[in-house]
């Protein structure tokens, strides 16, 4: 459907891309071409991912990252950057949830799920946004957050 180099020469992050619907999208992205940095909080889920992203592991970057952390959302953004230049597509994928029925959910565990979704998105955009507006170069931002809003 799509030329096999359609995103050559792209960066593209996907943030929870360890497993999943962002496992999924990173692993579509590479065969299209692009460079894939994934973030998530598990090293070894993210070391296992970048296996079936890329086997020989040249064009693939994993980066643990909790993204309600500013401050680690920077350094990825830095991390990117410093491998490849910057990020041209940002995929806003990271997410939690909490399979309980809704009087079984804390609000600790709300808090969390929101932290993620929302400070993670907002966090994730403002580190790489800054650096697509520095490099003077634009690029894509995906947010997969419609159903929190």
């Amino acid at each position: 459907m799509f030329r096999s180099d359609l995103l050559e020469d792209r960066v593209v992050l996907v943030t929870g891309g360890g497993s999943g619907l962002g496992l999924s999208m990173a692993k579509k992205f590479a065969a299209l071409g692009a460079r894939v940095a994934i973030t998530g909080r598990s090293e070894d889920r993210l070391a296992a991912a970048a296996g079936e992203i890329d086997p020989g592991g040249e064009r693939v970057l994993t980066h643990p990252c909790d993204v309600r952390d500013f401050a680690q959302v920077e350094a990825l953004a830095a991390a990117v950057g410093e491998r490849w230049g910057g990020v041209d597509v940002l995929v806003n994928n990271a997410a939690g949830n909490f399979l309980a029925a809704t009087e079984d959910l804390t609000p600790g565990g709300f808090n969390a799920v929101v932290q993620t979704v929302l400070y993670g998105t907002f966090n994730a955009t403002l580190a790489v946004g800054r650096g697509m507006i520095e490099r003077g170069s634009g690029g894509s931002i995906l947010n997969i957050v419609t159903t929190y809003a």
